[in-house]
């Protein structure tokens, strides 16, 4: 029998590769959606209570505020651009 290489350029493997590549396009879509969602919903919640309580324009800007820091930190979460701490790792550089 032969041994035989897979070819890179075969059906089966450049399913693959575009698989991979969509779902990278939809994981980076839909954490741009959660951080607009979060800034926007915030923002909207803050405007309807000063509405309610006569206090424009201080919750919706801190609703604003909070909205954002939510969402970044969301957004770098589930990007993976936060470091995650393991047992017995150190995050300093070693001497």
């Amino acid at each position: 029998m032969q041994d035989r290489e897979p070819n890179e350029d075969s059906p089966s493997e450049r399913s693959r590769a575009d698989a991979a590549t969509s779902a990278a396009y939809l994981r980076h879509a839909g954490a741009g959606l959660q951080f607009a969602l979060t800034f926007l919903g915030l923002g909207l919640v803050g405007w309807w209570v000063d509405q309610q309580l006569g206090s424009e324009p201080w919750l919706l800007i801190a609703g604003i505020v909070l909205g954002a820091a939510g969402g970044m930190y969301s957004l770098a979460s589930r990007l993976d651009a936060l470091p995650r701490s393991r047992s017995g790792d150190s995050t300093r550089p070693r001497k």
